[in-house]
């Protein structure tokens, strides 16, 4: 095997490449086949795994976690795809694999950092509540910190190898599935959202799902009106999540809808087609004024209004360490002492900070925060770069990729998303965050010479 170092490009991002030969004297038919006469069947691994981990089946329960299929997803998927290139003596990319290195060190001086410099006010045992210091916690941040970019790059060795139509239909029919199962919830407790919410309940629909739900089926709206048999059941399955994003009545899956729309828009029809969606959102929002301002004034009375004391609470934790963090995975403890809540509803939930980039930059400071952006600014760069002559396929799979990792980032600005953190979902939330970067990676391939087809 041979291999080439990292080198620099001239679209100043960095890529490795494997390339591996055949031997000379090998014959065609032995370098193309496995040891049964047939490729390893990579879809058959990956499909089912990302379709399964988004759908509400019951976990594996150890203590107090629940580990469901995504849990290893991300490495097994890179771990296979690479081992595959090999055997089919492919060469595949993978860029920024020097960013999410220095990334990864960051957060490890991030966590000596806190077993040096612990602040003496913060508990260490479990005696005040969950987030006490223990090495099994950062070393699972560290874990849900690599998650994004080994899904990533899984996606891109995914799609240089395989095409991408069985992943899009499968994930699309699994978030089909999750969205149904809430909306049928509802349907047997037929109560306005708004109603609900009053009284601190809500219909059990999950926002990741629905917001890939929408942006999946609003890509082929867009990139496939000229199809009408893929047209109209991707149209119905866009309103159904809708109506589902409606239902749940959580902030985070309207904003996520609404900046995967608007990505989908922009990569079609560009800043035309943003303008004619303006307009017609201006129009929405006269005819629904009287909807709107009840759901505005509800708010602004309601609870939503303590994610402002836990942005509050996240930036005094942060201040107790600005430039390396207070460690990964230790965000919880901190919370306990430092939250401008009582321990009693920190212990509750209001251990998180609502706001997973203030959680970053709580646990890897500024340092660490830079670095993850840049990583994310470089994911969607490459998103929206100039594409070479490629069929509507490509282009439709790139948006797809795209309105899912900024939908997730707005998700992630007033909850979880974009990347698992042990305060918000901990290992729960890994589903969505290996379905979008995944995606994301496939998209990326898209601009790649040793792409599949889609």
């Amino acid at each position: 095997m041979d291999k080439r170092a990292p080198v620099w490009k001239g679209e100043r991002v960095y890529s490795l490449a494997m390339a591996m030969p055949a031997p000379a004297g090998a014959p065609r038919s032995v370098r193309a086949s496995g040891r049964l006469g047939r490729p390893i069947p990579f879809q058959a691994i990956v499909v089912p795994l990302l379709v399964l981990s988004m759908l509400p089946l019951p976990l594996v329960t150890i203590r107090s976690a629940g580990f469901g299929f995504a849990t290893l997803a991300a490495p097994l998927f890179l771990a296979i795809g690479l081992g595959l290139a090999r055997r089919r003596f492919r060469s595949v990319e993978v860029p920024f694999i020097p960013l999410f290195l220095i990334l990864m060190t960051a957060a490890v001086i991030s966590v000596v950092n806190s077993w040096l410099f612990w602040d003496p006010n913060v508990g260490t045992s479990m005696d005040r509540g969950f987030g006490h210091r223990w090495i099994g916690y950062q070393v699972t941040a560290l874990y849900f910190l690599a998650t994004p970019f080994l899904a990533f790059a899984a996606g891109v060795v995914f799609a240089q190898l395989e095409r991408t139509v069985a992943l899009y239909i499968g994930v699309l029919l699994s978030v089909t599935t999750t969205t149904l199962i809430g909306i049928w919830s509802w349907w047997h407790n037929p109560v306005n959202p708004i109603d609900v919410y009053l009284h601190g309940a809500r219909p059990n629909i999950n926002p990741d799902a629905t917001v890939f739900l929408i942006a999946l089926s609003a890509a082929v709206v867009v990139w496939q009106h000229q199809h009408w048999k893929l047209w109209v059941p991707a149209a119905l399955l866009l309103l159904m999540g809708l109506v589902a994003a409606f239902l749940s009545y959580a902030l985070n899956a309207w904003l996520g809808a609404l900046g995967a729309v608007t990505v989908l828009i922009w990569s079609r029809w560009s800043w035309r087609g943003l303008l004619t969606f303006a307009v017609a959102l201006g129009l929405g929002a006269v005819a629904t004024q009287e909807i709107l301002g009840t759901i505005v004034a509800q708010r602004l009375g309601s609870n939503d209004l303590d994610r402002v004391g836990l942005w509050q609470s996240a930036l005094i934790v942060w201040s107790k360490s600005p430039i390396i963090g207070v460690g990964a995975g230790n965000l919880a403890g901190y919370m306990e002492r430092f939250s401008v809540f009582g321990i009693s509803l920190v212990l509750q939930g209001y251990q998180q900070a609502h706001n997973i980039f203030l959680e970053l930059l709580a646990e890897l400071g500024v340092i660490g925060l830079a670095l993850f952006l840049t990583f994310v600014g470089a994911v969607v760069w490459r998103l929206t770069r100039p594409m070479p002559s490629r069929g509507p396929a490509a282009h439709h799979m790139r948006a797809a990729g795209l309105a899912m990792i900024v939908g997730s980032s707005l998700m992630g600005l007033v909850g979880s998303g974009i990347v698992p953190t042990i305060a918000s979902a901990g290992w729960e939330g890994i589903p969505p965050v290996v379905v979008c970067w995944f995606f994301a990676g496939a998209g990326v391939a898209m601009a790649l010479p040793t792409r599949a087809t889609p």
